[in-house]
């Protein structure tokens, strides 16, 4: 079963990286739409997961956003982290794991702007990765994170101002 949540969290990341590719200049609405009909078909709010059950209780987000924003925020992470801490961050969120299947698929998110990006296909304003931050770190923070890796991420999720 987390084996199913993973995958169909990193297909709906994946259909979301690969609607802001090509529609930019669609509405968010129009990429809202997208994701919605990926996880109606796949059932992903039926497979939910601790994270973004707080993500959707703390936010003004859907599950199907919650999962979305957290896997552009892991993306990035799993890019971007010295490979301690992304041994600590995939052993606090095994599922995080499985990330880098997808990036064939999807491309690297090398940077806060890709996340922005996705945020935006999602139909989620990216100034909400502010908001996403605090109750991930918090989540992580709870499950015995060291303060270097949330230090790490706090500073990698940092939007630009």
């Amino acid at each position: 079963m987390k084996k199913c949540t993973a995958c169909l969290a990193v297909l709906l990341f994946t259909t979301t990286v690969n609607a802001s590719s090509f529609l930019d200049s669609a509405t968010s609405k129009d990429a809202t739409d997208l994701i919605n009909s990926v996880s109606e078909k796949y059932d992903v709010a039926g497979h939910s997961l601790p994270m973004t059950d707080l993500l959707t209780q703390k936010l003004d987000v859907s599950p199907e956003q919650a999962l979305t924003g957290t896997n552009a925020l892991f993306s990035l992470a799993e890019n971007q982290l010295s490979s301690g801490d992304l041994s600590e961050l995939q052993s606090l969120i095994p599922w995080s794991s499985n990330i880098p299947d997808a990036q064939n698929l999807l491309g690297k998110v090398e940077n806060i702007q890709a996340v922005e990006s996705a945020f935006k296909a999602a139909g989620i304003d990216p100034s909400m990765i502010s908001q996403f931050v605090p109750v991930i770190l918090g989540y992580l923070g709870d499950s015995g994170a060291s303060e270097g890796l949330l230090g790490s991420l706090g500073s990698l999720w940092k939007t630009a101002e």
